[in-house]
């Protein structure tokens, strides 16, 4: 029999094949929950769904679903899936995102600009639409939005990407308000720096952009983190654990800063 706070619930993660995505998947599933991992990338959410069988606690095997965030179509057959598999879905954490182009607002092209809009806010807005009525049924669910640091302090040359994660703010708390009369919760997790492959992406960028060397951005924007160190996707994963358990029942509408105390509001 499967044991621990998530026991039975099923869970919905988006971009699981990787970092905060997986990380999360892995803590869900440690704690009892039947795991449905999507994405574009299956190599990697296959990569996830091993690591999570290798749990042996017990737990169901995870779903894998190939996802498009762009493509409604796809995000209404991947809901229709798991709807399929488990008949309703519990937890869903709306992950899946791009960091955008680096670089001044003016330089932006249009298609650059929908590309992060599109993908990490209207990605977002379309699967939350897609598995709601399965919560607003059952009168009960927990949404899980991984936001960033970024959408509340800004970082030049990141203007598109702080307008989405901000922009997802705004969709947490309305979503928060709309749903609390059917039991649904609605939270949000604003990571800070994340060490890992993706954080290197974007300082390699960054360095770039500004003619400067990697570790030199790497040094100014640690120096900037009280901790000293950098999150890692298992801290930012126990926050996501958090809302979607019965530990945070009273709480909806909130803004989980895990980020070394680089930002306190």
């Amino acid at each position: 029999m499967v044991h621990g706070q998530l026991a039975n619930k099923v869970a919905l993660v988006t971009g699981a094949g990787k970092g905060i995505g997986r990380a999360t998947s892995i803590a869900l599933a440690r704690e009892g929950a039947q795991l449905v991992l999507a994405s574009r990338d299956i190599a990697g959410l296959e990569e996830t769904a091993q690591l999570i069988g290798e749990l042996g606690n017990g737990a169901s095997p995870a779903l894998i679903c190939q996802m498009d965030l762009l493509d409604p179509r796809n995000i209404e057959s991947m809901a229709a899936q798991t709807i399929s598999t488990f008949g309703h879905v519990d937890v869903l954490v709306n992950n899946s995102g791009i960091a955008g182009k680096n670089a001044p607002l003016w330089e932006l092209s249009e298609a650059e600009w929908d590309e992060t809009m599109d993908t990490n806010l209207k990605g977002s807005y379309l699967v939350s639409k897609a598995v709601i009525p399965s919560m607003i049924a059952r009168k009960s669910g927990s949404i899980i939005f991984i936001g960033s640091i970024t959408g509340k302090r800004p970082l030049v040359n990141r203007s598109v990407y702080a307008a989405s994660k901000l922009g997802m703010v705004g969709l947490m708390r309305t979503l928060a308000l709309e749903l609390a009369p059917h039991g649904v919760r609605v939270n949000l997790v604003s990571p800070g720096y994340v060490g890992g492959p993706r954080l290197d992406s974007v300082i390699e960028k960054v360095a770039e952009s500004e003619g400067t060397s990697p570790e030199q951005v790497h040094a100014q924007w640690l120096s900037m983190v009280p901790t000293g160190e950098y999150v890692t996707p298992e801290q930012i994963a126990q926050g996501v654990l958090f809302f979607a358990s019965d530990r945070s029942l009273g709480i909806t509408g909130d803004d989980l800063n895990i980020n070394g105390g680089l930002v306190m509001y």
